[in-house]
């Protein structure tokens, strides 16, 4: 090998230009609308599982200090007596990482949430598309507008309680309606996923022909380019269930008055979160490939 091409095999394998790739493809990815909102959910519900982990820690370091400033003040304390003293953790770096963590993981969901009141407009192509090439079996037909009704209902109210909540729609009317609404769109959504859940095992129960683009035929050839598609349609059938089941426990969970008494903590919220992020963020990545 001469110099010159062993100098430009080293450049081509260079640290610097493979990072220059990956920001080149990044930008791609973030000139989209679904490549913003990929990134936004990965990078939000990460940031909650990582601030959980981050408690965690914190919370394994500080606890034999608080063991031992108990275990000396009760010493103090008289026979009869009872104390009761909350113990803040002391200020340190990691405590205001993990606020740190938490404030810009709530600034992601809040951009998310901002992002979102244009989402009827996108709802009304969807169910415009819908109309004008509806699948052929009845079953879809039907579940596709009950969607279609449940996720505009789920978006009317998230935008209603979002504006609310920023002192936009003002009023005490407003300020009595905003937690209700908040619960009843996450219900709303809720009642989508079950219907997304009833699509996928429809397009399941028709070997993927319906709605994903599959088709049958009696030539050898193209017998064999079906089969290749229907494989890549079953992945994208894989891919759509585990959004949905990343999705399904976040929103049962913010379907309850009282977050608390919902099934996830902070760290299984994160978990949920990040699944149908990364999916969605994959989907573009290959979408936006050169």
């Amino acid at each position: 090998m001469s110099a010159d091409s062993y100098r430009l095999s080293n450049l081509l394998h260079s640290p610097g230009l493979h990072t220059d790739k990956v920001l080149t493809h990044l930008n791609r990815v973030l000139a989209t609308s679904a490549g913003v909102e990929a990134t936004l959910c990965t990078l939000c519900y990460t940031l909650y599982f990582v601030h959980s982990r981050l408690l965690r820690i914190r919370k394994t370091k500080h606890s034999p200090l608080a063991i031992t400033l108990a275990t000396k003040v009760s010493t103090l304390i008289l026979p009869g007596e009872t104390l009761v003293a909350s113990i803040s953790p002391p200020k340190s770096y990691l405590s205001g990482t993990c606020a740190s963590v938490k404030a810009l993981a709530d600034l992601t969901n809040d951009v998310r949430y901002f992002t979102r009141l244009w989402g009827l407009i996108p709802i009304y192509n969807w169910a415009k598309d819908h109309y004008l090439k509806p699948p052929g079996d009845a079953s879809l037909k039907a579940l596709i507008w009950g969607q279609v009704l449940m996720f505009s209902t789920f978006q009317v109210l998230e935008n209603g309680a979002y504006l609310a909540s920023k002192g936009i729609l003002k009023g005490e009317a407003w300020h009595r309606r905003q937690p209700k609404w908040w619960v009843w769109s996450n219900r709303f959504c809720l009642a989508y996923l079950g219907l997304e859940g009833l699509r996928l095992l429809r397009i399941r129960q028709l070997r993927y022909n319906e709605d994903f683009g599959a088709k049958n035929t009696t030539s050898d050839e193209d017998e064999g380019m079906v089969r290749i598609e229907s494989e890549a349609l079953r992945r994208k059938w894989q891919s759509e269930f585990y959004v949905g089941a990343g999705w399904l426990p976040l929103t049962l969970q913010r379907s309850f008055g009282d977050q608390s008494a919902g099934p996830l903590d902070e760290t299984w919220i994160g978990i949920c979160g990040m699944i149908p992020g990364i999916i969605a963020l994959g989907n573009v990545w290959q979408q936006t490939k050169e």
